[in-house]
C-alpha cells in the first residue's frame, strides 16, 4: 500500500507550503510513514501534489527544523526517529523515563570531582561560596544517539562519599541509598543554541536548538540536595507538561 495515498493536492486558504507540511504530518502521527522510511525525491513528490519544487521544499524544511524529517547526505529525506518525551509531570529519573517508553540508553561519565561551589550553585543549594561540592559531568544516549549532556553539583558535606558511588546511573537512586531520598524538584527551561562544545558532544550543528533545563533537588526536609543543568537536542526531545485550570473563586484563600 502507498502510504503518501492520501496526498492531496492543496487547496485555496493557507499557503501550500504549509498545506502540504499538515498532511505530511498527519501521515507521520498516524504511521502510515514511520521512523526510517523515506520519502520520495522533491521532484517526484512536488510533481505529485501540483506544486513546484521550491515550495515543497519549504514543506519538507518545516518538518526538518522540527526534527520529524531528516536529510542523509546523498541519501534522500527519511522520517527521524521518534522523539524522546520528558513528562514533567512526574518525578522520575532520565533513566527511568527513558526505560518506561522502551528506549534503550547509555551514561558516559564524562568528570567527577569536588570543586569549590560556583556562585550560582551556591545559591541553589543553600550552601556559602565556594563551599566543596561534588561535580558530575554526564553525556546520556537515547537509542544510540546522544540526547543530553548535563552536569550536576551535589552538596560534598550531605553526601561525603558520593564520588565512589557508581555514577551511570541515576543520581537520585544513588542519593536514596545514602539516606537522601528526592520528594520535589523544580525545574526552569529554556531554549538555546548549540554553541561549539555543545554541537561536539551532542553531534549537531553550531547554532542547533537545544533546550536547557535547569533543576534544583530537594529531600522531604526540604533541604537541596542535587542542582543540575542539562541540555537537550531539541530534534530529539519534546516536553510534557500539564496546566490546572483555573481556580475556582470560592476556594481561593482570603
Amino acid at each position: 500500500m502507498d502510504p503518501l495515498e492520501g496526498l492531496r493536492p492543496p487547496g485555496p486558504g493557507r499557503p501550500a507550503y504549509r498545506q502540504i507540511e499538515l498532511q505530511l504530518l498527519d501521515l507521520i502521527g498516524e504511521g502510515a510513514l514511520a521512523p526510517g522510511d523515506r520519502v520520495p525525491a522533491e521532484r517526484e513528490l512536488a510533481l505529485r501534489v501540483g506544486v513546484s519544487r521550491m515550495t515543497l521544499r519549504q514543506a519538507l524544511d518545516g518538518l526538518v527544523r522540527r526534527g520529524l524529517l531528516e536529510r542523509r547526505g546523498g541519501q534522500g529525506t527519511f522520517v527521524a526517529a521518534r522523539k524522546v518525551e520528558q513528562d514533567l509531570r512526574v518525578l522520575r529519573s532520565y533513566p527511568d523515563e527513558l526505560r518506561g517508553q522502551g528506549v534503550a540508553e547509555t551514561t558516559a561519565v564524562l568528570r567527577s570531582e569536588t570543586v569549590p561551589a560556583p556562585s550560582a550553585v551556591a545559591v541553589a543549594l543553600g550552601l556559602d561560596r565556594g563551599a566543596p561540592v561534588h561535580q558530575i559531568e554526564r553525556l546520556r544516549t537515547a537509542a544510540g544517539a546522544p540526547l543530553l549532556a548535563e552536569t550536576a553539583w551535589l552538596p560534598a558535606a550531605l553526601v561525603p562519599a558520593f564520588l565512589a558511588a557508581p555514577l551511570q546511573g541515576s543520581l537520585w537512586d544513588a542519593l536514596a541509598a545514602s539516606g537522601h531520598r528526592v520528594a520535589r524538584a523544580v525545574e526552569h527551561l529554556e531554549p538555546v543554541l548549540a554553541g561549539a562544545d555543545e554541537a561536539h558532544l551532542l553531534e549537531v550543528e553550531e547554532g542547533a536548538p537545544l533546550m536547557l533545563v535547569e533543576r534544583t533537588s530537594y529531600d522531604a526536609g526540604g533541604v537541596a540536595v542535587e542542582h543540575a543543568v542539562s541540555t537537550f537536542r531539541g530534534d530529539r526531545t519534546r516536553f510534557v507538561v500539564e496546566v490546572p485550570g483555573a481556580m475556582d473563586p470560592a476556594d481561593r484563600p482570603h
